[in-house]
Protein backbone atom coordinates (compact mmCIF):
# COMPACT_ATOMS: atom_id res chain seq x y z
CA UNK A 1 0.00 0.00 0.00
CA UNK A 2 2.98 2.44 0.56
CA UNK A 3 4.44 4.38 3.66
CA UNK A 4 2.03 5.97 5.66
CA UNK A 5 3.49 9.38 7.17
CA UNK A 6 2.09 12.72 8.58
CA UNK A 7 3.07 16.00 7.60
CA UNK A 8 1.34 19.27 8.70
CA UNK A 9 -1.49 17.29 9.56
CA UNK A 10 -2.10 16.09 6.29
CA UNK A 11 -2.30 12.01 5.93
CA UNK A 12 -0.42 10.86 2.50
CA UNK A 13 0.34 7.90 1.45
CA UNK A 14 3.24 7.24 -0.87
CA UNK A 15 2.87 5.63 -4.21
CA UNK A 16 -0.62 6.05 -4.69
CA UNK A 17 -3.56 8.83 -5.19
CA UNK A 18 -3.99 11.15 -2.31
CA UNK A 19 -6.48 10.19 -0.05
CA UNK A 20 -7.52 9.67 3.77
CA UNK A 21 -7.04 6.98 5.68
CA UNK A 22 -7.79 5.67 9.63
CA UNK A 23 -6.23 8.57 12.10
CA UNK A 24 -5.50 5.44 14.00
CA UNK A 25 -2.75 4.61 11.77
CA UNK A 26 0.60 6.37 12.66
CA UNK A 27 -0.55 10.09 13.64
CA UNK A 28 -1.68 9.73 17.05
CA UNK A 29 0.82 11.28 19.93
CA UNK A 30 2.09 10.81 23.29
CA UNK A 31 -0.89 11.67 24.85
CA UNK A 32 -3.36 8.59 26.50
CA UNK A 33 -6.91 8.24 26.83
CA UNK A 34 -7.17 9.84 30.30
CA UNK A 35 -5.10 12.94 28.94
CA UNK A 36 -7.35 13.59 26.26
CA UNK A 37 -10.52 13.47 29.10
CA UNK A 38 -8.70 16.10 30.57
CA UNK A 39 -7.82 18.22 28.12
CA UNK A 40 -11.61 18.00 26.68
CA UNK A 41 -12.51 19.01 30.13
CA UNK A 42 -11.14 22.16 29.86
CA UNK A 43 -13.75 23.19 26.70
CA UNK A 44 -16.70 22.13 29.91
CA UNK A 45 -15.43 24.36 32.44
CA UNK A 46 -16.44 28.24 33.25
CA UNK A 47 -15.45 31.70 31.74
CA UNK A 48 -13.96 33.67 34.89
CA UNK A 49 -13.81 36.88 33.17
CA UNK A 50 -14.23 39.07 30.80
CA UNK A 51 -11.28 39.85 27.79
CA UNK A 52 -12.09 42.99 25.46
CA UNK A 53 -10.18 42.77 22.41
CA UNK A 54 -7.40 41.02 24.14
CA UNK A 55 -3.88 40.93 21.90
CA UNK A 56 -3.43 37.31 20.82
CA UNK A 57 -0.18 35.36 19.98
CA UNK A 58 1.01 34.27 16.83
CA UNK A 59 1.84 30.71 17.10
CA UNK A 60 2.58 29.72 13.81
CA UNK A 61 2.51 31.23 10.31
CA UNK A 62 1.21 34.77 9.98
CA UNK A 63 -2.60 36.22 8.84
CA UNK A 64 -3.19 37.37 5.52
CA UNK A 65 -3.61 41.39 5.61
CA UNK A 66 -6.62 40.86 2.74
CA UNK A 67 -8.92 38.85 5.50
CA UNK A 68 -10.70 41.12 7.46
CA UNK A 69 -13.64 41.12 9.78
CA UNK A 70 -15.21 40.11 13.68
CA UNK A 71 -15.41 36.18 13.64
CA UNK A 72 -17.96 35.45 15.98
CA UNK A 73 -18.63 32.73 17.87
CA UNK A 74 -21.56 31.50 20.11
CA UNK A 75 -19.81 30.02 22.94
CA UNK A 76 -20.76 28.61 25.99
CA UNK A 77 -19.61 30.62 28.78
CA UNK A 78 -20.57 28.81 31.83
CA UNK A 79 -21.10 24.73 32.29
CA UNK A 80 -21.02 24.99 36.46
CA UNK A 81 -19.18 22.53 38.23
CA UNK A 82 -18.47 19.57 35.96
CA UNK A 83 -15.55 18.35 38.17
CA UNK A 84 -17.65 17.55 40.92
CA UNK A 85 -20.90 16.60 38.98
CA UNK A 86 -24.50 16.24 41.23
CA UNK A 87 -27.29 15.33 38.40
CA UNK A 88 -29.93 15.18 41.23
CA UNK A 89 -29.19 18.42 41.84
CA UNK A 90 -28.06 19.50 38.82
CA UNK A 91 -24.76 21.38 39.55
CA UNK A 92 -23.99 21.68 36.25
CA UNK A 93 -25.19 22.39 32.39
CA UNK A 94 -26.05 18.32 31.75
CA UNK A 95 -26.49 19.31 27.99
CA UNK A 96 -24.09 21.09 25.94
CA UNK A 97 -27.36 22.79 23.95
CA UNK A 98 -28.02 24.45 27.39
CA UNK A 99 -25.05 26.00 28.27
CA UNK A 100 -24.94 29.14 29.46
CA UNK A 101 -23.56 31.75 26.41
CA UNK A 102 -20.97 34.68 25.89
CA UNK A 103 -20.15 36.67 23.23
CA UNK A 104 -17.20 35.98 21.73
CA UNK A 105 -15.12 36.78 18.60
CA UNK A 106 -11.72 37.27 16.88
CA UNK A 107 -10.76 40.62 15.45
CA UNK A 108 -9.14 40.33 12.17
CA UNK A 109 -7.86 43.43 10.66
CA UNK A 110 -4.60 44.38 8.64
CA UNK A 111 -2.31 41.10 9.98
CA UNK A 112 -3.51 42.17 13.50
CA UNK A 113 -5.70 40.16 15.47
CA UNK A 114 -7.76 40.54 19.13
CA UNK A 115 -9.39 38.43 21.21
CA UNK A 116 -12.93 39.27 22.91
CA UNK A 117 -15.12 37.43 25.93
CA UNK A 118 -18.28 39.52 26.73
CA UNK A 119 -20.86 38.62 28.59
CA UNK A 120 -24.07 40.01 27.29
CA UNK A 121 -26.70 41.95 29.01
CA UNK A 122 -29.45 39.21 29.92
CA UNK A 123 -32.23 38.07 31.99
CA UNK A 124 -30.34 34.77 33.11
CA UNK A 125 -27.06 36.40 33.33
CA UNK A 126 -28.17 38.80 36.04
CA UNK A 127 -29.67 36.28 37.78
CA UNK A 128 -26.48 34.26 37.53
CA UNK A 129 -24.35 36.80 39.14
CA UNK A 130 -27.14 37.15 41.93
CA UNK A 131 -25.62 33.94 42.97
CA UNK A 132 -21.42 34.68 42.79
CA UNK A 133 -21.49 32.95 39.68
CA UNK A 134 -21.74 29.43 41.67
CA UNK A 135 -23.86 26.20 40.36
CA UNK A 136 -23.74 25.12 43.69
CA UNK A 137 -25.69 27.70 44.88
CA UNK A 138 -27.94 28.49 41.87
CA UNK A 139 -28.43 24.77 40.41
CA UNK A 140 -30.11 24.93 36.75
CA UNK A 141 -32.77 27.91 37.53
CA UNK A 142 -34.56 27.72 33.54
CA UNK A 143 -36.10 24.84 31.59
CA UNK A 144 -33.58 23.08 29.48
CA UNK A 145 -33.91 21.90 25.54
CA UNK A 146 -32.04 18.50 26.46
CA UNK A 147 -30.69 19.03 29.57
CA UNK A 148 -31.93 18.61 33.39
CA UNK A 149 -33.19 21.59 35.56
CA UNK A 150 -34.38 22.14 39.42
CA UNK A 151 -38.00 22.40 39.37
CA UNK A 152 -38.12 24.23 42.47
CA UNK A 153 -35.77 26.83 41.26
CA UNK A 154 -37.37 26.78 37.30
CA UNK A 155 -40.27 28.09 39.91
CA UNK A 156 -38.55 31.22 42.41
CA UNK A 157 -37.24 32.50 38.92
CA UNK A 158 -40.20 31.33 36.25
CA UNK A 159 -42.07 35.23 36.61
CA UNK A 160 -38.85 37.15 36.31
CA UNK A 161 -37.94 34.93 32.99
CA UNK A 162 -41.27 35.03 31.29
CA UNK A 163 -42.54 38.61 32.02
CA UNK A 164 -39.37 40.55 31.40
CA UNK A 165 -39.34 42.98 28.75
CA UNK A 166 -35.68 42.48 28.57
CA UNK A 167 -33.33 39.39 26.35
CA UNK A 168 -33.77 36.42 28.78
CA UNK A 169 -31.02 34.31 26.65
CA UNK A 170 -28.98 35.61 23.81
CA UNK A 171 -30.34 32.67 21.28
CA UNK A 172 -26.73 30.59 20.88
CA UNK A 173 -26.94 28.61 17.82
CA UNK A 174 -26.42 29.95 14.57
CA UNK A 175 -26.02 33.68 13.51
CA UNK A 176 -27.86 34.99 10.18
CA UNK A 177 -27.92 38.97 8.48
CA UNK A 178 -30.91 40.74 7.32
CA UNK A 179 -29.42 43.88 5.95
CA UNK A 180 -26.96 45.31 7.87
CA UNK A 181 -28.06 43.23 11.35
CA UNK A 182 -26.06 40.76 12.23
CA UNK A 183 -28.19 38.47 14.45
CA UNK A 184 -27.84 35.82 16.64
CA UNK A 185 -30.57 32.60 16.18
CA UNK A 186 -31.66 29.68 17.42
CA UNK A 187 -35.00 27.66 16.40
CA UNK A 188 -37.20 30.14 17.13
CA UNK A 189 -38.60 32.48 14.41
CA UNK A 190 -36.76 35.95 16.23
CA UNK A 191 -33.28 36.68 16.81
CA UNK A 192 -31.38 39.01 18.72
CA UNK A 193 -29.42 42.07 17.36
CA UNK A 194 -25.15 41.90 17.91
CA UNK A 195 -23.33 44.78 17.73
CA UNK A 196 -20.07 42.87 16.02
CA UNK A 197 -18.10 45.78 17.41
CA UNK A 198 -18.92 46.19 21.15
CA UNK A 199 -20.06 42.53 21.49
CA UNK A 200 -23.30 44.26 22.82
CA UNK A 201 -26.72 42.65 22.53
CA UNK A 202 -29.26 45.15 21.26
CA UNK A 203 -32.35 43.41 21.57
CA UNK A 204 -34.99 41.18 19.50
CA UNK A 205 -35.50 42.27 15.92
CA UNK A 206 -38.29 43.80 15.06
CA UNK A 207 -39.93 43.09 11.55
CA UNK A 208 -41.97 45.48 9.42
CA UNK A 209 -44.62 42.83 8.63
CA UNK A 210 -47.42 41.18 10.90
CA UNK A 211 -47.42 37.99 8.76
CA UNK A 212 -46.92 36.06 12.56
CA UNK A 213 -48.45 37.54 15.16
CA UNK A 214 -47.61 37.29 18.41
CA UNK A 215 -50.96 36.45 19.86
CA UNK A 216 -52.07 33.22 22.08
CA UNK A 217 -53.60 32.46 19.26
CA UNK A 218 -50.66 31.37 17.14
CA UNK A 219 -47.39 29.67 18.20
CA UNK A 220 -44.44 29.24 15.89
CA UNK A 221 -41.57 26.37 16.29
CA UNK A 222 -38.92 24.42 14.31
CA UNK A 223 -37.90 27.46 12.18
CA UNK A 224 -34.12 26.15 11.18
CA UNK A 225 -31.28 27.63 12.70
CA UNK A 226 -29.38 27.81 9.30
CA UNK A 227 -30.78 30.20 6.52
CA UNK A 228 -29.98 30.45 3.29
CA UNK A 229 -28.79 34.23 1.32
CA UNK A 230 -29.06 34.85 -1.74
CA UNK A 231 -26.67 37.33 -3.21
CA UNK A 232 -28.62 39.69 -3.52
CA UNK A 233 -29.06 39.60 0.30
CA UNK A 234 -32.32 37.69 0.48
CA UNK A 235 -32.88 35.45 3.47
CA UNK A 236 -34.76 32.16 2.63
CA UNK A 237 -36.53 30.31 5.99
CA UNK A 238 -39.33 28.43 6.91
CA UNK A 239 -41.40 27.87 10.38
CA UNK A 240 -43.92 25.64 12.15
CA UNK A 241 -47.22 27.42 12.44
CA UNK A 242 -49.57 26.25 14.96
CA UNK A 243 -52.85 27.71 15.07
CA UNK A 244 -55.55 27.42 17.82
CA UNK A 245 -58.64 26.54 16.67
CA UNK A 246 -60.03 25.29 20.05
CA UNK A 247 -59.26 24.19 23.06
CA UNK A 248 -58.68 20.68 22.34
CA UNK A 249 -57.94 21.23 18.10
CA UNK A 250 -54.67 22.56 16.81
CA UNK A 251 -53.79 23.45 12.71
CA UNK A 252 -50.07 23.14 11.81
CA UNK A 253 -48.76 24.25 8.54
CA UNK A 254 -45.46 24.85 7.34
CA UNK A 255 -44.66 28.20 6.20
CA UNK A 256 -41.87 29.20 3.82
CA UNK A 257 -41.23 32.87 3.99
CA UNK A 258 -37.93 35.23 2.61
CA UNK A 259 -36.53 38.06 4.26
CA UNK A 260 -34.40 41.50 2.87
CA UNK A 261 -33.05 44.51 3.64
CA UNK A 262 -36.60 46.17 4.39
CA UNK A 263 -37.04 43.34 6.98
CA UNK A 264 -40.50 42.69 5.56
CA UNK A 265 -41.22 39.04 6.18
CA UNK A 266 -42.83 38.18 2.64
CA UNK A 267 -44.82 34.44 3.28
CA UNK A 268 -44.17 32.89 -0.38
CA UNK A 269 -45.25 29.04 0.14
CA UNK A 270 -47.29 26.86 2.72
CA UNK A 271 -47.61 23.60 3.39
CA UNK A 272 -50.93 22.21 5.43
CA UNK A 273 -50.26 19.00 7.57
CA UNK A 274 -53.92 19.51 8.82
CA UNK A 275 -55.70 19.83 12.15
CA UNK A 276 -54.46 17.57 15.03
CA UNK A 277 -57.01 16.83 17.86
CA UNK A 278 -55.87 16.02 20.99
CA UNK A 279 -58.46 14.44 22.12
CA UNK A 280 -56.50 11.85 20.54
CA UNK A 281 -54.39 12.16 23.10
CA UNK A 282 -53.72 9.30 25.81
CA UNK A 283 -51.39 9.83 28.81
CA UNK A 284 -48.01 10.03 27.55
CA UNK A 285 -48.57 8.14 24.03
CA UNK A 286 -47.46 9.83 21.45
CA UNK A 287 -50.03 11.34 18.44
CA UNK A 288 -50.84 8.37 16.57
CA UNK A 289 -50.76 10.12 12.46
CA UNK A 290 -47.44 11.21 11.82
CA UNK A 291 -49.00 12.93 8.25
CA UNK A 292 -49.95 15.26 10.98
CA UNK A 293 -46.77 15.91 12.59
CA UNK A 294 -44.02 18.03 10.81
CA UNK A 295 -40.94 16.80 10.66
CA UNK A 296 -37.97 18.67 12.46
CA UNK A 297 -35.22 20.66 10.77
CA UNK A 298 -31.61 22.02 11.68
CA UNK A 299 -31.32 23.03 8.10
CA UNK A 300 -32.48 22.68 4.43
CA UNK A 301 -31.80 23.28 1.22
CA UNK A 302 -32.29 25.48 -1.84
CA UNK A 303 -31.05 25.43 -5.92
CA UNK A 304 -31.30 28.43 -8.26
CA UNK A 305 -35.42 27.35 -9.06
CA UNK A 306 -36.33 25.39 -5.68
CA UNK A 307 -36.37 25.40 -1.98
CA UNK A 308 -36.31 21.88 -0.72
CA UNK A 309 -37.46 20.68 2.98
CA UNK A 310 -35.86 17.20 3.89
CA UNK A 311 -37.98 16.69 6.73
CA UNK A 312 -36.54 14.56 9.05
CA UNK A 313 -38.13 11.65 11.17
CA UNK A 314 -37.79 13.53 14.41
CA UNK A 315 -41.18 14.04 14.38
CA UNK A 316 -43.17 17.15 16.50
CA UNK A 317 -45.75 15.47 18.61
CA UNK A 318 -48.49 17.70 19.10
CA UNK A 319 -50.14 15.72 22.17
CA UNK A 320 -46.97 17.74 24.07
CA UNK A 321 -49.20 20.81 24.30
CA UNK A 322 -51.91 18.87 26.38
CA UNK A 323 -49.51 17.90 29.30
CA UNK A 324 -46.15 20.08 28.71
CA UNK A 325 -44.14 20.12 32.27
CA UNK A 326 -41.58 23.33 32.25
CA UNK A 327 -39.81 21.61 34.61
CA UNK A 328 -38.64 18.80 32.12
CA UNK A 329 -36.28 19.54 29.03
CA UNK A 330 -38.55 20.45 25.78
CA UNK A 331 -37.07 18.34 23.07
CA UNK A 332 -37.30 14.73 24.65
CA UNK A 333 -41.25 15.96 25.85
CA UNK A 334 -42.27 17.28 21.88
CA UNK A 335 -39.86 15.38 19.74
CA UNK A 336 -40.27 11.60 18.90
CA UNK A 337 -37.52 9.98 16.87
CA UNK A 338 -40.19 6.86 14.34
CA UNK A 339 -37.96 4.54 13.49
CA UNK A 340 -40.50 2.96 11.55
CA UNK A 341 -41.69 6.03 10.43
CA UNK A 342 -40.17 8.13 7.48
CA UNK A 343 -38.55 10.94 6.42
CA UNK A 344 -40.64 13.46 4.78
CA UNK A 345 -39.23 15.40 1.58
CA UNK A 346 -41.30 18.76 0.30
CA UNK A 347 -40.65 20.78 -2.69
CA UNK A 348 -41.20 24.34 -3.16
CA UNK A 349 -40.99 26.35 -6.77
CA UNK A 350 -39.72 29.91 -5.73
CA UNK A 351 -41.06 31.75 -8.39
CA UNK A 352 -45.07 30.79 -7.29
CA UNK A 353 -44.56 29.23 -3.77
CA UNK A 354 -46.31 26.17 -4.72
CA UNK A 355 -45.41 22.47 -2.88
CA UNK A 356 -46.01 20.59 -6.25
CA UNK A 357 -43.64 17.75 -4.83
CA UNK A 358 -44.09 15.34 -1.41
CA UNK A 359 -42.52 12.18 -1.46
CA UNK A 360 -40.87 10.01 2.03
CA UNK A 361 -37.64 8.12 1.91
CA UNK A 362 -35.90 6.06 4.64
CA UNK A 363 -36.25 7.85 8.37
CA UNK A 364 -33.44 9.90 9.05
CA UNK A 365 -31.86 12.47 11.21
CA UNK A 366 -30.22 15.53 9.82
CA UNK A 367 -28.20 18.17 11.11
CA UNK A 368 -26.16 20.34 8.21
CA UNK A 369 -26.43 20.88 4.49
CA UNK A 370 -23.12 20.77 2.42
CA UNK A 371 -24.55 21.83 -1.03
CA UNK A 372 -27.47 20.94 -2.99
CA UNK A 373 -28.18 22.06 -6.89
CA UNK A 374 -30.24 20.82 -10.24
CA UNK A 375 -29.48 18.00 -12.92
CA UNK A 376 -31.72 17.47 -15.18
CA UNK A 377 -35.05 16.37 -13.88
CA UNK A 378 -33.07 15.60 -10.36
CA UNK A 379 -31.84 17.38 -7.79
CA UNK A 380 -28.88 16.26 -5.48
CA UNK A 381 -29.11 17.14 -1.90
CA UNK A 382 -25.97 16.47 0.35
CA UNK A 383 -26.48 16.62 3.95
CA UNK A 384 -24.69 15.02 7.40
CA UNK A 385 -27.28 11.70 8.03
CA UNK A 386 -27.79 9.77 11.35
CA UNK A 387 -29.82 6.42 11.43
CA UNK A 388 -31.44 8.19 14.62
CA UNK A 389 -31.59 11.65 17.01
CA UNK A 390 -28.50 10.64 18.71
CA UNK A 391 -26.64 13.61 17.55
CA UNK A 392 -29.01 15.85 19.93
CA UNK A 393 -29.88 13.58 22.46
CA UNK A 394 -27.06 11.13 23.37
CA UNK A 395 -23.89 12.93 21.62
CA UNK A 396 -23.90 16.47 23.43
CA UNK A 397 -24.75 15.13 26.64
CA UNK A 398 -21.93 16.27 29.02
CA UNK A 399 -21.53 12.97 30.60
CA UNK A 400 -21.22 11.31 27.36
CA UNK A 401 -18.95 13.89 25.54
CA UNK A 402 -16.41 13.04 28.50
CA UNK A 403 -17.05 8.98 27.88
CA UNK A 404 -15.92 6.17 25.88
CA UNK A 405 -18.58 5.99 23.17
CA UNK A 406 -18.08 7.18 19.94
CA UNK A 407 -21.01 8.49 17.23
CA UNK A 408 -20.84 8.03 13.35
CA UNK A 409 -22.05 10.43 11.09
CA UNK A 410 -23.06 9.75 7.57
CA UNK A 411 -22.05 12.12 4.76
CA UNK A 412 -25.18 11.52 2.49
CA UNK A 413 -26.61 12.58 -1.31
CA UNK A 414 -30.33 12.50 -1.14
CA UNK A 415 -31.35 12.68 -4.87
CA UNK A 416 -34.44 13.38 -6.13
CA UNK A 417 -36.21 12.49 -9.32
CA UNK A 418 -38.60 15.32 -10.16
CA UNK A 419 -40.56 13.50 -12.32
CA UNK A 420 -40.98 9.77 -10.84
CA UNK A 421 -41.12 11.37 -7.40
CA UNK A 422 -38.07 8.41 -6.78
CA UNK A 423 -35.77 9.16 -3.37
CA UNK A 424 -32.01 7.42 -3.64
CA UNK A 425 -29.54 8.03 -0.40
CA UNK A 426 -25.58 7.02 -1.25
CA UNK A 427 -22.81 7.92 0.59
CA UNK A 428 -20.33 10.62 -0.67
CA UNK A 429 -17.50 9.00 1.36
CA UNK A 430 -17.50 5.85 -0.65
CA UNK A 431 -17.72 3.26 2.38
CA UNK A 432 -14.58 4.57 3.91
CA UNK A 433 -13.80 3.89 7.72
CA UNK A 434 -16.50 5.57 9.75
CA UNK A 435 -16.06 8.60 11.32
CA UNK A 436 -18.40 11.40 13.27
CA UNK A 437 -18.11 14.64 10.89
CA UNK A 438 -20.14 17.76 11.48
CA UNK A 439 -20.45 21.40 11.25
CA UNK A 440 -20.40 21.03 6.98
CA UNK A 441 -20.02 24.31 5.23
CA UNK A 442 -19.05 25.09 1.31
CA UNK A 443 -17.87 27.99 -0.76
CA UNK A 444 -21.19 29.70 -0.44
CA UNK A 445 -20.67 31.57 -3.93
CA UNK A 446 -21.83 27.77 -5.31
CA UNK A 447 -24.67 27.88 -2.87
CA UNK A 448 -27.60 26.06 -4.78
CA UNK A 449 -25.34 25.61 -7.89
CA UNK A 450 -23.58 22.54 -8.65
CA UNK A 451 -20.31 22.67 -6.50
CA UNK A 452 -17.43 19.77 -5.81
CA UNK A 453 -15.78 20.76 -2.59
CA UNK A 454 -17.26 20.17 1.25
CA UNK A 455 -15.58 21.55 4.33
CA UNK A 456 -16.20 19.38 7.93
CA UNK A 457 -15.01 18.99 11.49
CA UNK A 458 -13.56 15.32 12.15
CA UNK A 459 -14.27 13.73 15.25
CA UNK A 460 -16.78 16.54 16.52
CA UNK A 461 -17.77 13.27 19.08
CA UNK A 462 -14.29 14.33 20.55
CA UNK A 463 -13.09 10.81 20.73
CA UNK A 464 -10.21 11.08 18.46
CA UNK A 465 -8.05 13.92 17.32
CA UNK A 466 -10.01 16.84 15.91
CA UNK A 467 -9.50 17.35 12.00
CA UNK A 468 -10.59 19.93 9.56
CA UNK A 469 -11.48 18.12 6.08
CA UNK A 470 -11.73 18.90 2.83
CA UNK A 471 -14.57 15.86 1.15
CA UNK A 472 -14.42 16.42 -2.86
CA UNK A 473 -18.42 15.00 -3.03
CA UNK A 474 -17.88 14.09 -6.92
CA UNK A 475 -15.02 11.52 -6.34
CA UNK A 476 -15.17 11.07 -2.41
CA UNK A 477 -11.52 11.72 -1.70
CA UNK A 478 -10.82 13.57 1.40
CA UNK A 479 -7.64 15.88 2.37
CA UNK A 480 -7.74 17.29 5.86
CA UNK A 481 -6.03 19.46 8.32
CA UNK A 482 -5.08 17.52 11.55
CA UNK A 483 -5.46 19.63 14.72
CA UNK A 484 -2.82 19.35 17.51
CA UNK A 485 -3.81 16.63 20.23
CA UNK A 486 -5.65 18.63 22.45
CA UNK A 487 -6.88 21.36 20.22
CA UNK A 488 -10.58 21.28 19.27
CA UNK A 489 -12.77 23.52 16.83
CA UNK A 490 -16.16 23.01 15.84
CA UNK A 491 -16.86 24.62 12.41
CA UNK A 492 -14.90 25.68 9.26
CA UNK A 493 -16.39 28.50 7.19
CA UNK A 494 -14.80 29.09 3.75
CA UNK A 495 -13.52 33.04 3.02
CA UNK A 496 -12.66 32.90 -0.44
CA UNK A 497 -9.44 35.19 -1.85
CA UNK A 498 -9.55 38.33 -3.30
CA UNK A 499 -10.59 38.02 -7.29
CA UNK A 500 -11.01 33.93 -7.16
CA UNK A 501 -11.18 31.86 -10.13
CA UNK A 502 -11.49 28.05 -8.69
CA UNK A 503 -13.75 26.72 -6.02
CA UNK A 504 -11.14 25.86 -3.52
CA UNK A 505 -9.26 29.46 -3.97
CA UNK A 506 -9.91 30.38 -0.69
CA UNK A 507 -8.83 30.08 3.21
CA UNK A 508 -11.22 27.97 5.95
CA UNK A 509 -11.25 29.83 9.25
CA UNK A 510 -12.09 28.16 12.31
CA UNK A 511 -12.00 28.46 16.19
CA UNK A 512 -11.67 26.77 19.61
CA UNK A 513 -9.63 26.27 22.03
CA UNK A 514 -6.46 24.62 23.02
CA UNK A 515 -7.35 22.47 26.49
CA UNK A 516 -3.51 21.95 26.95
CA UNK A 517 -2.56 25.88 26.64
CA UNK A 518 -6.33 26.40 28.23
CA UNK A 519 -6.52 29.26 25.66
CA UNK A 520 -8.94 30.28 22.58
CA UNK A 521 -7.46 29.68 18.84
CA UNK A 522 -7.89 30.49 15.71
CA UNK A 523 -6.83 28.85 12.71
CA UNK A 524 -6.31 30.13 8.80
CA UNK A 525 -5.79 26.93 6.70
CA UNK A 526 -5.25 27.00 2.94
CA UNK A 527 -8.42 25.60 1.43
CA UNK A 528 -7.14 23.75 -1.55
CA UNK A 529 -3.86 22.49 0.25
CA UNK A 530 -5.58 21.96 3.56
CA UNK A 531 -2.40 23.05 5.36
CA UNK A 532 -1.69 25.81 8.02
CA UNK A 533 -1.37 29.46 6.70
CA UNK A 534 -1.51 31.03 10.36
CA UNK A 535 -2.55 30.00 14.07
CA UNK A 536 -3.24 32.44 17.02
CA UNK A 537 -3.59 32.23 20.70
CA UNK A 538 -5.91 33.87 22.33
CA UNK A 539 -5.12 35.52 25.78
CA UNK A 540 -7.59 33.40 27.99
CA UNK A 541 -10.47 30.68 27.14
CA UNK A 542 -12.63 29.45 25.13
CA UNK A 543 -15.00 26.77 25.82
CA UNK A 544 -17.05 24.51 23.76
CA UNK A 545 -19.84 25.92 21.94
CA UNK A 546 -21.31 26.08 18.38
CA UNK A 547 -21.78 28.15 14.96
CA UNK A 548 -19.51 30.67 13.81
CA UNK A 549 -19.59 33.82 11.20
CA UNK A 550 -17.36 35.92 9.93
CA UNK A 551 -19.18 39.33 9.66
CA UNK A 552 -17.39 42.81 8.05
CA UNK A 553 -15.97 45.12 10.17
CA UNK A 554 -18.38 47.41 12.57
CA UNK A 555 -21.31 45.47 10.98
CA UNK A 556 -24.00 46.35 13.00
CA UNK A 557 -22.57 49.02 14.71
CA UNK A 558 -24.48 51.79 13.46
CA UNK A 559 -24.79 55.17 15.85
CA UNK A 560 -27.41 54.65 17.88
CA UNK A 561 -28.03 50.99 17.01
CA UNK A 562 -30.93 49.81 18.98
CA UNK A 563 -33.93 47.70 18.89
CA UNK A 564 -36.83 48.60 20.66
CA UNK A 565 -38.58 45.89 23.52
CA UNK A 566 -40.90 43.61 22.27
CA UNK A 567 -44.35 43.43 24.63
CA UNK A 568 -44.56 40.61 26.71
CA UNK A 569 -47.67 38.33 25.91
CA UNK A 570 -49.90 36.84 27.84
Amino acid sequence: MGTVYCILGVMYIAGASLLLISLAIGCHGKYGPEDLIRFKSAGLGNIRSETINGPTILEAGSIPTWLQGNFLRHSCGVFGETEHRDKALPNYITHMFDCLEIGQKFKINNGTVTFTNKWYDTVVNDIYNWYGRNMNKSSVFQPGTFGLSNAQQVDTWDPNITRSSKVVQVPHVSWWQVGDIPLAMSEGPLGVAIDTETMQQKGWIQYADDNFPMTQEYMYTNNPAHEHTEADGTLWSTVVVIRWLSASAMQLKRVVYKVGADKYRHVVGEFLYGVADLKQCHGMARFPDLDIRPGYMHSFAITENYIILPETAYFLDPCVYSHYDNHKPFFPQGFSFEKHGFSRILVMRKSDGQFFLQTRTIPLFVTHQLGAYEAGDSVHMDMLTYDDAGAYETMPVVDNMLGPDPYTTNVSRISLNMTSKSVSVVDLRRGKSPATFEMSNINYAYNGKKYTYAYMVRNFDLHEQNAITKLNVDTGVELEYLLPEGSYVQEPQFIPYPGAIFEDDGVILSQGFDGIERKAIMVVIDAKTMTLIGRVVAPDMALFGLHNRLFPLRAGSAPNFQMPAIPVIG
